[in-house]
């Protein structure tokens, strides 16, 4: 029978921990001071965007979720994976669910009211109609909307943003575009998927950064840059 000696135990455990995978930690949800903190120690190059045509938009009218009509609900925060609880539903009533879609699908989230007070004006449903004929089209993937979008039903607005927004890369930041990234928004939590940018803006209401996914052509979702 061998015996093994304290020397060859440490070699075979040092071995054996060397070839052990090394499994790295997820980046935790990034809070609004850790991402002030990036933006301090990094000093990124703001980017400044407009809404290039209206969209489509949902009268927000009560604090119960359950009052917004189901095929806009069911959406609500998809792409970001944002959650809404009462309390962000009874400070924002007056705003609008913002009812965009993406190439492979809805995209409906909630405006603050300080935003949609000061940043937007309300069209009518056939500018949104003229000038926003890719949103129009991609309502073929939202059935239920669509019908209501076509019968002009009570409750459905257009909306244009007027006001340039400044913009901050999260690739500036240190932040790995080949990795998920999840942080503490006004009203929850959104998401960045992976091998995909994003942008921080300041939402000066709610003295916090919010997060704007990025879109096909490289811009922040339904943005173009500022000539």
């Amino acid at each position: 029978m061998k015996i093994f000696t304290p020397p060859l135990i440490a070699a075979a455990t040092v071995l054996c921990l060397s070839a052990a995978p090394v499994i790295a930690d997820d980046l935790p949800i990034q809070d609004q001071q850790m991402l002030a903190s990036r933006v301090a120690e990094h000093s990124p190059q703001k980017e400044t965007y407009i809404k290039d045509r209206p969209i489509l938009g949902w009268n927000l009218t009560s604090d119960k979720l359950e009052d917004i009509p189901a095929p806009i609900r069911d959406e609500l925060g998809s792409v970001d994976a944002t959650g809404y609880d009462t309390e962000y539903l009874a400070k924002n009533i007056g705003s609008i669910v913002a009812l965009q879609m993406r190439k492979d699908g809805t995209d409906f989230y909630i405006i603050g009211k300080e935003t949609f007070d000061n940043k937007y004006e309300v069209v009518a449903l056939d500018e949104v109609a003229e000038k926003n004929s890719r949103l129009v089209e991609r309502l073929e993937m939202a059935p239920e909307v669509q019908a209501m979008f076509n019968q002009r039903a009570a409750g459905m607005v257009g909306a244009l943003k007027t006001t340039p927004v400044e913009m901050i890369r999260v690739s500036e930041l240190g932040y790995e575009l080949d990795k998920e990234l999840i942080i503490q928004a006004p009203w929850g939590t959104q998401t960045k998927p992976e091998n995909r940018d994003a942008f921080l803006v300041w939402d000066s209401g709610e003295n916090q950064y919010y997060m704007v996914n990025e879109g096909s052509d490289g811009n922040p979702s339904s943005y173009i840059p500022t000539q």
